[in-house]
Order: structure tokens, then C-alpha cells, then sequence
């Protein structure tokens, strides 16, 4: 029995870390002790870096009460690609590339802010729909690369990456590509575990809400989106330009 005791918990923690390698190629999720806790780091980021509820956020509760947790969830992939893209990026430090997309600030705020604009004003043209119309707001692939974009069109969510990726202790110098997919594949994993909870959440009133409740969240987030896309803009442009 003593034997079995000792021999239990080396079994066990060979059996998950091959799980866990089974389930996700090993440059996402690393069998070594030290990258592994690198990965759960860099989804306590994208933790962090999600839970002001920002537009993305919003329009994932909207779908959710109207269309349930399927159809709320997908979509979201586009933005959860888009934190990969950026925790890459702060992972490998490229001078180049990150002080190009910082310095485009302006212009990929500007675009967010149209992108914020249009899915306000079809949001409200739908205001008066019931829940079939509602769904053909958006479709899946399309919501989906709007949520992409909306991310890549924030770089400031790739300072916050860079900021806690330094306080972390990882010094780009130091870090490889394979490192740089370990800290990506945190954050992507962060970004599911964020959106799936808050589509659980506004999923489980999906039913309870009638279509005159849903008319008007829908207005009212139409209206707070194209408010969001207007404040994004003049920030933009009196920061950038002022």
C-alpha cells in the first residue's frame, strides 16, 4: 500500500502533463513545470486584460440573451485570435513591429471607431426585430472577424501584454518562438475562459427574456456603441492630432 502511495502521485502528475499534450500541441502547452506556469500566467493576463467590460464584452451579452451561449460563443474566436496575435507579439519584443503598430495608434483607432459606428446603427435598425431578425444582425463569420478587428484596432491591449509580460520577469531577449506560442497560447486560453463565462452567464436569461426586453437592450446597445465609436474617434484624433 505504502508503495502504491508513493508511486500514485508520480503517476498522476505524468498522466495529466501527457493529457495536457495530447489535447494541445506541446508548443502551446509545455510539459515543463516552468513553461507551464508561464502559460497559466499569460492567462491571468488576458484575465486581467478582459474584465473591464469593454464593447467586445457587451455585444457578447447582447447575443447571448438573444441568441444563447452557441451562437454568443463562436463569434468570439475572433477576438480571442486577436489577443494571440498581440501576446505573441509583446512575447517577442520585436522592436519593429510593435513600435509600427503603436505608432499607427491613430489610424487603428480610427478604424475601430467605424467598425463601433456600423455595428451600432445595425443594431438599432434592428431594434424593433424579434429574435430570428436579431440573428441576422450579424452572422457568425462576420461578427466574428468585426471582434478581430475591433482587438487589433486597440494597441493598447498590447502595451497592457508587454507591461505584464515585463513584470513577469520575461525578458524579450530572452525569449524564442517557442516561448512566444507558450505565452500566446496563455493568453488564448485566458481569452476562451472569459468569454465562456460571461456567455454561461447572460445565456442562462435567454429564455427569460421576451422580445420587447430584447428590442430594448438592443437599442440601448446600439446606441452605447455607436456613443463608444464617436468618443473613440475624437480621443484619436484631439490625442494624435491635437
Amino acid at each position: 500500500m505504502s508503495t502504491f502511495s508513493t508511486f500514485l502521485p508520480v503517476l498522476t502528475k505524468h498522466f495529466s502533463l501527457a493529457t495536457i499534450n495530447i489535447m494541445f500541441p506541446e508548443f502551446l502547452i509545455p510539459a515543463d513545470p516552468s513553461r507551464l506556469l508561464q502559460f497559466f500566467l499569460a492567462a491571468v493576463v488576458a484575465l486581467a486584460a478582459a474584465a473591464p467590460i469593454g464593447a467586445i464584452s457587451i455585444l457578447t451579452i447582447q447575443r447571448a440573451l438573444s441568441l444563447g451561449f452557441w451562437r454568443a460563443f463562436w463569434p468570439t474566436l475572433g477576438a480571442v485570435a486577436g489577443n494571440g496575435i498581440f501576446g505573441v507579439i509583446a512575447a517577442l519584443g520585436t522592436g519593429y513591429l510593435t513600435a509600427s503598430i503603436m505608432g499607427s495608434e491613430v489610424w487603428l483607432r480610427l478604424i475601430g471607431s467605424v467598425v463601433l459606428v456600423v455595428m451600432g446603427v445595425r443594431l438599432l435598425y434592428r431594434k424593433q426585430a424579434g429574435r430570428p431578425a436579431a440573428d441576422e444582425s450579424f452572422g457568425l463569420w462576420q461578427l466574428g472577424l468585426l471582434k478581430f478587428t475591433l482587438v487589433l484596432s486597440n494597441p493598447l491591449t498590447l502595451g497592457f501584454y508587454l507591461t505584464a509580460f515585463a513584470l513577469m520577469g520575461l525578458k524579450s531577449s530572452h525569449i524564442f518562438a517557442r516561448e512566444s506560442f507558450v505565452l500566446g497560447g496563455g493568453i488564448i486560453f485566458g481569452a476562451l475562459i472569459w468569454f465562456s463565462l460571461i456567455c454561461i452567464a447572460a445565456g442562462k436569461f435567454h429564455l427569460k427574456v421576451d422580445d420587447g426586453q430584447l428590442g430594448r437592450i438592443r437599442s440601448g446597445v446600439g446606441g452605447l456603441l455607436i456613443i463608444l465609436g464617436l468618443a473613440t474617434a475624437a480621443k484619436a484624433l484631439m490625442g494624435g492630432w491635437g
